[in-house]
């Protein structure tokens, strides 16, 4: 074969190479940027992160790990951010906002409170704040907004103004729901399965919940069921990329 023959071969193939490549560097071109940026410090100065995908004129906030005992919420968040990163398609039009972990040192020392025994979420400035509580698990703190964690969610949420929020707990197995977010709550049931609840069967004074329905804030509360992680996802992805569509 002559050297001018073997110059065309080689470039045939290399021309089908970049044919068949061509197609997975388009798909990485299109990998959504997410901005990663510390929003707070916990009592014990662990960071608190945010990741924020897209521009849009919609946010949607998705926290978790409220409880440090409940650490799935993190992973689901995470999965959730990957999965974005693959689907420009449902940011066009939105800016979601995710907080894989509000409290850090509950979370390191795998207890449902932060480092000041305070239950986070029965720490916001409700109308039916309460100092006294149930049980020693739920202390809602000396007075409300007195834990940095719970001062980190109220101004993320002055900050960005999200017009619906879903916030992960476990392993109550329920979509859960305050303010104007019922409709989304039985969208949201259709596609999981999981049974909706208004109330969670004990009084929550201070709660998280309780702050946003006062604001008129939708707020989802999705209480996974106790499951592994990737089960949970399986069971709730499509759910919660319904969250953000609508």
């Amino acid at each position: 074969m002559s050297a001018k023959s073997q110059s065309s071969w080689f470039w045939l193939i290399f021309s089908g190479l970049i044919l068949l490549v061509a197609p997975a560097f388009s798909s990485l071109k299109k990998l959504v940027p997410m901005s990663q940026m510390v929003i707070g410090y916990s009592v014990q100065k662990r960071p608190i992160e945010a990741f924020v995908l897209g521009k849009g004129a919609v946010t949607v906030l998705f926290l978790g790990v409220f409880h440090g005992d409940e650490p799935q919420g993190k992973e689901i968040i995470l999965k959730l951010a990957h999965y974005l990163q693959n689907r420009a398609d449902l940011l066009e039009q939105k800016r979601i906002i995710l907080v894989p972990v509000v409290n850090p040192d509950g979370l390191v020392q795998n207890k449902r409170t932060n480092a000041h025994g305070v239950d986070l979420n029965r720490n916001f400035p409700t109308k039916d704040w309460q100092k006294r509580a149930l049980r020693p698990r739920y202390h809602p703190g000396p007075h409300p907004l007195s834990e940095p964690e719970t001062k980190v969610v109220v101004n993320l949420l002055k900050k960005w103004s999200p017009q619906r929020i879903v916030s992960l707990h476990a392993p109550l197995h329920c979509v859960n729901y305050d303010g104007p977010a019922k409709e989304l709550a039985f969208k949201m049931a259709r596609l999981n399965h999981y049974p909706v609840r208004s109330e969670i069967g004990y009084p929550t004074p201070g709660s998280f919940g309780r702050f946003c329905a006062e604001r008129g804030i939708p707020l989802i509360t999705l209480e996974l069921a106790k499951t592994t992680t990737p089960k949970a996802w399986q069971q709730n992805q499509r759910a919660l990329i319904l969250a953000i569509r609508e």
